[in-house]
């Protein structure tokens, strides 16, 4: 019996250990990894180290997606590399003016083309192609008259570690971005449900809730990060998630309304109370059956099932009758003007919480499962890809880093020149990821360098100590097993490449390069060092000289390009649902941009500041787009009686704007903003004028809802832009927006 209690105790620890994910990640990476050195050796590859280094690579792509396109794919990509070499080097290699041109053009195409987001649907077939040009590249220009057998060699090397990642990412625990947006999109939802819970509980009970629902912003703030990289990472790796990617956006982009819809009835008068006691029980009933279509929306059902009905319309039309009774009594013809705008607003929030909860049950049914018949694609905006000018710069720097590293490999000679090109290519094609694994980009650059040359000097005395034990291939094995799940668990939950992983992926490429099955020289161990060194500084200098990556200047472009989007939505030509997913991405990059600053200017309180900022920025967005979506369902008799007022604001909202977008361009806040009060006040008088001469008696409950709806959301986005302005004269960027760290 308690040998029998002992194992039951026991085996639900082992089986957890096998559900996380850092554990699958690392036995996932091992195996992927001796997989394809096991291939090599069986076939007699001439360097398995090239297929495990590309197995290491391909295995941050974590999801299942078409697996029979992407082995197409792939090995299109790797064959058209290996003839692009072949080529290359067989008919120019004599003539350097001619080669490097083209060698350069070459590269520059495939590593744009793998970074274009989203329009690269096939992002690893041009890596792969650019990897192999670049080995061909490497071996062909040392030994010209062999590059036919090199770039056979080459591509079956790439082709076994590209293949042994797909093996084993489709067939042991597999991952499927679909289903993991999807429980982490649940996850977003359930804090917006609590979000939603505490503020109508309140609004219904007149409680303050100032400062309770800071940390289920931050919550928030974090799932949608994680959101905003799956959704990068999924189009990337998935035909089928890149199908859809539309039907993702607009979950993104409801969850962001539905929480910003939350936060609306925040602020409230302690004169609603009279109002509020009226229709306590409707609101009651309201709020009871909008908590009850959050637990619908979060409930875990099966693929293809259908969501319960809902209740929710029921309650509000009742609430509305009830509203509508009080109106016909003549209420709110007693209080003053603000309490109407105010308590009418806050019923038109809860409006906008039922709409997007029905939007958001439509969308949620829209995204696609696995093992379901796929929904109805929504219509994409991006039917014609425009040029990404960030990638264009990545490509150049890259391109000219590969360049530069088969220069030196032509003419001088350098130690380890087999590790070199492929070095500086890594380093300068990854460096974005840098950014969204915690990495601060071509900040501290040099540093990094510094510590990395450090690192692997001492890795390189240890690989002399540790060589001739790794002459047996168990010990070897064994050896690769064990440090590369380590690497594995450490990073299985970084959504891209570090700094540190590309050195580790690198460093292990050359350890099962050495051959350590035959008598391995000292000075082979130091060469290999020395041009894998030599590779990283080519690609820091190359990076940090020209168009240096710099968390400050992401988080200024993502800044102008917000305000240029807010902009936007007053013209009726432009794509509104392109604009309105933009504005809700923006601010999450910005944030993930601020929180990459490291610099001395940039103090605990400025980043405090500008993370008030942004999320002030995210609030005006969601409300300049309701109010622009307001606006245009206004009736032609509603809006004519406001028109005048409302095109005032627009222009001035777009003064103060531009005035925000001119300060971020030039790096200086120290200034003054106009001011939108003016504009306000006028908006005011005619409501009080509309409500004094009855204008509205005759109408629906609609129409004064409407109408102070849209009054309401221009006070709110005045109070929105009164904040921003306030905040962004409190940041010191001139201290910190430069480039004035190594």
């Amino acid at each position: 019996m308690p040998a029998q209690t002992e194992s039951t105790t026991l085996l639900p620890p082992l089986s957890d250990i096998f559900s996380d994910l850092r554990v699958r990640y690392g036995i996932k990476l091992s195996l992927a990894s001796l997989l394809s050195f096991y291939v090599a050796l069986v076939i007699r590859l001439e360097h398995p180290n090239w297929a495990v280094l590309t197995a290491l690579v391909m295995m941050n792509s974590h999801f299942v997606g078409s697996t029979a396109l992407k082995a197409m794919l792939r090995s299109v990509g790797t064959i058209a590399g290996a003839f692009i070499g072949v080529w290359l080097v067989g008919d120019y290699t004599s003539t350097p003016a001619l080669f490097l041109p083209f060698f350069f053009i070459v590269i520059g195409i495939a590593v744009y083309k793998f970074g274009q987001y989203p329009a690269s649907q096939a992002p690893y077939a041009y890596y792969l192609a650019g990897l192999t040009t670049v080995t061909v590249a490497t071996y062909g220009v040392q030994d010209p008259s062999d590059v036919w057998q090199i770039g056979l060699n080459r591509a079956l090397e790439i082709l076994v570690g590209s293949f042994s990642s797909l093996i084993v990412t489709s067939i042991i625990w597999p991952r499927y971005a679909r289903e993991e947006f999807f429980e982490l999109g649940r996850k977003a939802l359930k804090t917006v449900g609590k979000v939603v819970s505490l503020e109508t509980d309140s609004y219904i009970q007149l409680r303050d809730t100032s400062g309770q629902p800071e940390q289920l912003q931050k919550q928030f703030e974090e799932q949608a990060s994680t959101l905003r990289n799956l959704l990068q990472a999924g189009a990337r790796e998935s035909t089928r998630f890149y199908g859809r990617l539309a039907n993702y956006n607009a979950f993104v982009v409801s969850l962001t309304n539905l929480f910003q819809a939350a936060l609306h009835l925040e602020i409230k008068r302690q004169e609603e109370s009279q109002y509020i006691a009226r229709i306590q029980n409707e609101l009651a009933a309201a709020s009871t059956a909008v908590a009850r279509e959050f637990q619908i929306l979060m409930s875990d059902y099966s693929p293809g099932a259908q969501l319960p009905e809902t209740t929710i319309d029921e309650a509000f039309d009742t609430l509305f009758e009830k509203v509508n009774a009080l109106r016909a009594a003549g209420l709110f013809d007693e209080a003053s003007i603000e309490t109407n705008i105010d308590f009418f607003a806050h019923i038109a929030a809860l409006r906008t919480i039922r709409r997007e909860l029905l939007e958001m049950r439509q969308i949620k049914q829209g995204l696609p499962r696995l093992r379901a018949t796929y929904p109805e694609r929504k219509r994409a905006w991006d039917l014609l890809p425009t040029i990404d000018w960030f990638w264009v710069k990545t490509a150049f720097k890259a391109a000219l880093a590969a360049s530069l590293s088969i220069l030196l490999i032509k003419w001088t000679h350098p130690p380890g020149p087999a590790a070199l090109p492929i070095s500086a290519l890594i380093f300068s094609v990854l460096q974005r990821t840098f950014m969204r694994t915690g990495g601060t980009g071509d900040l501290r650059a040099f540093q990094n360098l510094f510590f990395a040359c450090l690192i692997l000097s001492l890795y390189g005395a240890l690989l002399i100590l540790i060589t001739p034990f790794m002459a047996s291939y168990l010990v070897m094995n064994l050896t690769l097993f064990v440090g590369l799940f380590i690497f594995g668990f450490l990073t299985a939950r970084l959504p891209g490449f570090s700094f540190w992983s590309i050195v580790t992926n690198l460093s292990t490429s050359v350890f099962v390069g050495l051959n350590a099955q035959e008598p391995v020289a000292s000075s082979t161990i130091i060469d290999s060092i020395l041009g894998l060194i030599t590779g990283m500084a080519i690609a820091t200098v190359i990076g940090r000289v020209i168009w240096p990556l710099l968390p400050q200047r992401l988080l200024r472009d993502d800044l102008l390009e917000f305000f240029g989007q807010l902009k936007a939505l007053s013209n009726p030509k432009r794509p509104m649902e392109k604009i309105q997913t933009r504005l809700a991405l923006l601010p999450i990059e910005a944030l993930q941009a601020a929180n990459r600053i490291r610099l001395p200017g940039f103090t605990g309180e400025q980043k405090r500041k500008v993370a008030l900022l942004i999320r002030a920025l995210s609030g005006l967005a969601t409300r300049r787009t309701a109010l622009v979506r307001r606006r245009a369902e206004l009736p032609a008799k509603l809006e004519a009686l406001v028109h005048s007022e409302l095109d005032q604001l627009e222009t001035e909202f777009g003064q103060m704007t531009d005035a925000f977008a001119d300060c971020f361009r030039k790096g200086d806040c120290r200034r003054e903003f106009p001011t939108v009060r003016g504009a306000l006040d006028s908006l005011r008088r005619r409501a009080d004028q509309i409500r004094r001469e009855r204008i509205l008696a005759t109408e629906s409950l609609d129409a004064p809802i409407q109408i102070l709806e849209i009054i309401s959301r221009c006070q709110r986005i005045g109070e929105n832009l009164e904040e921003c302005a306030g905040l962004i004269k409190s940041l010191s960027i001139h201290r910190y927006w430069g480039d004035y760290a190594l």
